[in-house]
């Protein structure tokens, strides 16, 4: 190990730590954005939502530069590749559907595109069931808190104005 107390062991996720970091700067950026927000429920989520990602992120800093670093072993594979790119398509294909579909068919369409592309283990008869009604009860639940309890206006979609 080298003795320079700035560098990190090679097993170290440099990757994640330097990822965190720019998170945190876009937090701090969205915080610094809401000072310029006159009403309370103009700015109480984005805030929240930041301060969350600001604390999250400096807590994976920490143990990224506390804990000893990974086996080679234990290192995470490239063979992940293709399906982190399908995960981040799959988010960008929903966030613009959402002005044509809405909120909740691109949260779906998201979810399950999401639940599909991430699934590693065999689809047995079980988990073709009900995997696709906790993706449903679960984007109905954020549906029903988000309009209903939190009352964020959501994108209904051209499709259905």
């Amino acid at each position: 190990m080298s003795s320079d107390a700035t560098s990190m062991s090679p097993g170290r996720d440099v990757a994640g730590t330097v990822t965190a970091a720019i998170f945190i700067l876009v937090a701090a950026v969205a915080l610094w954005d809401t000072t310029t927000m006159t009403d309370s429920d103009s700015y109480v989520f984005p805030r929240a939502v930041a301060i969350a990602m600001i604390v999250f992120c400096g807590a994976l800093i920490v143990r990224n530069l506390v804990r000893p670093g990974l086996d080679r072993a234990d290192a995470p594979s490239d063979s992940s590749t293709p399906r982190r790119v399908l995960l981040v398509a799959a988010m960008l294909g929903s966030t613009a559907l959402m002005p044509f579909v809405g909120f909740f068919l691109a949260g779906l369409g998201a979810f399950a595109a999401i639940m599909v592309i991430a699934m590693y283990d065999p689809w047995t008869p079980f988990r073709r069931v009900v995997y696709p009604l906790a993706c449903a009860a679960i984007v109905v639940g954020f549906y029903v808190l988000f309009t209903r309890v939190l009352l964020v206006p959501l994108p209904t979609g051209v499709l259905f104005d």
